[in-house]
């Protein structure tokens, strides 16, 4: 596989932990030895140290000003690509070409077209993007529908908790290059496309992987039980689990669309052929009932996982079989109504102090125009102004403290809210409404 970032150094500066581990992961997947900071004064003194060969920016920055970190980037000689949700627009992408950085991309963008700029900018041929070719970013090749059934179901015998994960999705991408063991004391470490659930949960692994418009497959492991979500730009496409009550054919016959006898008998006369394939072909069940029956699925097996604080994460870049149903499921909903149902009290309770103040964010993951808001949680989210504490907004709010922590905590993990000093109630502050 061609490396082009083989022996240049980025520096990726961004707070979104998440969404800097897909663009590091890609990023060394063309060679880079990546580190990261999550400051403009890491930046700049990371830069004073030992000048990069190339750096992501993720604007606006907490302590310093883009245009500033833009300009000493382009006086050092380091290639600067721009990434930003709150600067939009053409007026926007000269203004930051002006100052001296080489490509400018607005949020959600595809990490693959970022990381392939980040190679023109530093005079390497950039990795092929046709999704029709090999992909040049990953090594990976489509995936074979039978692949992720065959991967994601695991014998619970086979391992206990502590023992090696299993070859997931086996040539799906190729492995990450061993990273260099020569890194600036003043760096941070390069963030992670794996590692624990206690540090990145679920709801904010699917927030980024809508951010950065990623493809691939997220694994996710909790002692024996394994998990997989597939994405297209950022759009949930499948979800395996080998949990048996979360496979198609149990939920088939919960739902009462099959009977255990009829599965069983389908499975030994076409060993090879799918259920769902199977069933619409015998006219047992109709096309759009198969679909809704695969999205309940989908939803349910991501869902179940909302709530994991122990146990790992993995993702891999790769494209998904062409060969596959049209779910639908944009990304908002998913987060949205997952946090609603499956989001529990004592850990809201845990994650929004009742001090903390909440005010919209400068740069939403998902515009409110693609969030299916009730009627309650519109008008709790108008009185999100920066004003009122989180004890305040309970109160206020017209639904029980659970439902309005979950959505509360919702806007915060897509990025809608933010938490912010107290604001006086006379202070000018941009609101919702």
């Amino acid at each position: 596989m061609r490396a082009p970032l083989s022996g240049k150094r980025l520096l990726l500066v961004a707070e979104d932990r998440e969404l800097a581990a897909l663009v590091a992961g890609a990023a060394a997947r063309l060679g880079a030895e990546v580190a990261g900071v999550k400051t403009g004064r890491a930046a700049l003194a990371a830069v004073a140290a030992r000048a990069p060969d190339a750096a992501i920016l993720d604007l606006p920055l907490p302590d310093v000003r883009g245009s500033e970190l833009v300009d000493a980037l382009a006086r050092a000689g380091v290639a600067a690509i721009v990434v930003s949700g709150v600067h939009r627009g053409a007026r926007a992408a000269e203004e930051v070409r002006r100052l001296g950085a080489r490509d400018f991309f607005e949020k959600p963008f595809e990490v693959a077209a970022l990381v392939a700029a980040v190679a023109r900018a530093v005079g390497a041929e950039a990795p092929a993007l046709d999704a029709a070719a090999p992909d040049e970013v990953t090594g990976a090749r489509p995936l074979e529908r039978h692949e992720a059934p065959d991967a994601i179901a695991a014998s619970f015998g086979d391992e206990d908790a502590g023992g090696a994960a299993p070859a997931l999705l086996a040539g799906l991408a190729m492995p990450l290059p061993a990273a260099s063991a020569a890194r600036p004391r003043s760096l941070d470490a390069p963030p992670r496309p794996s590692g624990e659930l206690a540090e990145a949960n679920v709801p904010r692994l699917c927030v980024a992987l809508h951010v950065g418009q990623a493809t691939g497959a997220l694994t996710l492991e909790r002692g024996p039980v394994r998990k997989l979500l597939l994405v297209e730009r950022g759009v949930p496409v499948y979800a395996a689990s080998n949990v048996a009550a979360e496979r198609f054919a149990a939920i088939c016959v919960r739902l009462g669309d099959a009977t255990a006898e009829a599965v069983e008998t389908m499975s030994r006369a076409a060993p090879d052929e799918r259920l769902g394939d199977a069933l619409v072909s015998r006219g047992l069940i109709s096309a759009e009932r198969r679909l809704e029956i695969v999205q309940a699925q989908v939803r349910a097996i991501l869902w179940s996982t909302f709530e994991w604080r122990e146990g790992r994460y993995a993702f891999q870049p790769g494209r998904p079989p062409p060969d596959r149903l049209d779910l639908r499921l944009p990304m908002a909903d998913l987060v949205l109504e997952g946090m609603r149902r499956a989001a529990t009290l004592p850990r809201l309770r845990e994650e929004l102090l009742p001090h903390v103040h909440l005010g919209p964010a400068p740069d939403p993951a998902f515009e409110l125009y693609a969030l299916k808001l009730r009627r309650e949680e519109a008008k709790l989210l108008a009185l999100t102004d920066g004003t009122k504490a989180v004890a305040d907004l309970v109160r206020l709010s017209e639904v029980p403290e659970r439902d309005a922590l979950a959505f509360l905590q919702a806007c915060r993990v897509m990025r809608v809210l933010e938490e912010v000093e107290r604001a006086l109630g006379g202070t000018r502050r941009i609101g919702f409404m």
